[in-house]
């Protein structure tokens, strides 16, 4: 399957595909909120270490980090560990005022993790190309050729849905819908890849990233998603 993303989000949605979470979320940094840490609506954040070591504000809203009380940070889970990211807590969270611009900050998001998944994707295809098992080749198994259709039908579904909320950014409960689309398929689709999918080194790493990336800036109300 081939997933054309916006020309706004080719780089973080491709380089997340090819390349991984990291090399992503330095892209999708330096379109949205260079020089800045950009604060979920719990006050918690997470960069690519080279931006977050030199941020020098928090984004949006454009606070000073110099002299904010109470941020630190925090070490990474240990799936990631080894991971070049810089985990912070104890910043403001967007307020209302600012929503707007996080909202972009959302859906450049689901376009970056949209790429991981499609990633995952032609991992497991690779993996399962030549493989057999007694009855035959994997790829020719019901239930992974279901499994695989499911994820392709998933991908576009989110894809549909970010492509409806350019260039305005959409309504917030799409956008989180789509997180949560993407969440539940890259679940689906890992045990295809078996053992494989969950070393330190298989694809499971950048699936974790993305899932925790969803947690640092999902709004913490799914029901309400714009913050009081």
């Amino acid at each position: 399957m081939t997933t054309v993303a916006p020309t706004r989000w080719t780089r973080p949605h491709d380089t997340a595909r090819r390349a991984g979470v990291e090399a992503a979320l330095t892209d999708l940094y330096d379109q949205v909120a260079a020089g800045s840490l950009v604060a979920g609506p719990a006050g918690h954040a997470l960069a690519p270490g080279v931006v977050g070591r030199a941020a020098e504000r928090v984004w949006p809203g454009g606070t000073p980090l110099r002299g904010l009380t109470g941020v630190a940070t925090v070490p990474l889970p240990a799936p990631v560990r080894d991971a070049d990211l810089l985990a912070v807590r104890g910043l403001p969270a967007p307020q209302a005022a600012g929503w707007e611009p996080y909202r972009t900050w959302l859906l450049g998001l689901a376009w970056l993790r949209l790429g991981v998944s499609a990633g995952l994707l032609d991992r497991a295809r690779a993996h399962l190309a030549g493989r057999r098992a007694a009855d035959g080749p994997l790829l020719r198994q019901q239930l992974v050729q279901a499994t695989l259709a499911e994820a392709v039908t998933d991908q576009l579904t989110v894809r549909a849905l970010l492509t409806d909320a350019d260039p305005d950014a959409g309504p917030d409960a799409v956008l989180v819908q789509a997180h949560h689309q993407l969440t539940t398929s890259d679940h689906a689709l890992l045990p295809v890849l078996g053992a494989t999918g969950f070393t330190e080194d298989g694809p499971g790493r950048a699936v974790y990233l993305s899932h925790l990336l969803a947690d640092v800036y999902l709004p913490v109300r799914h029901d309400v998603p714009v913050p009081a």
